[in-house]
């Protein structure tokens, strides 16, 4: 607690990982980023470097650092994704976004009903930068009857891309 009271009386911003700890960290552990901002410590939050001894399989992703920080960390879905976003830009001393005319269009669209589950579910996206689509990601979930299909042998599984035999020629 202290040491959070002299980070944000010296106005230092403190960077997490939340998928990793720095490169070579025997024990791997979260800032603590709820004692860091009651404190007044400026925290943002990012993905670190994409594979590296401390997260070999990192990604980059600021949705998947969002996430973790809500699921480990104990904050909401919306100070989670604030902390990759918008406190993030602000770190990086970048304008806030503003979506208006006349303004570059920095945007991230990601299909979901809610931020909650936005950070759970994040698999199609597009991301626009400086008015240009530069990254579109997208992803198709199904969900197949428990029952199963005894006569194809499938398990229910749906048959995406395979004719059904009963359906006759397709057009």
């Amino acid at each position: 607690a202290r040491a959070a009271d002299r980070l944000a009386a010296a106005g230092i911003t403190v960077v997490c990982l939340p998928q990793g700890g720095c490169a070579g960290a025997e024990r791997r552990t979260t800032a603590p980023v709820r004692l860091l901002r009651s404190a007044g410590v400026r925290v943002t939050a990012g993905s670190g470097a994409l594979r590296d001894t401390a997260n070999p399989v990192g990604r980059g992703d600021p949705l998947e650092a969002a996430y973790l920080l809500a699921s480990q960390a104990g904050l909401r879905a919306e100070q989670a994704y604030a902390l990759v976003s918008t406190t993030a830009r602000a770190a990086l001393g970048l304008p806030d976004v503003r979506v208006e005319a006349g303004f570059p269009a920095e945007l991230l669209a990601v299909r979901g009903e809610r931020l909650s589950a936005v950070l759970s579910l994040a698999y199609s996206r597009i991301v626009i930068h400086g008015g240009r689509i530069v990254a579109r990601t997208s992803a198709v979930r199904e969900y197949c009857d428990s029952d199963g299909d005894a006569a194809t042998g499938l398990g229910g599984l749906p048959r995406q891309g395979r004719p059904d035999p009963g359906a006759g020629p397709r057009n």
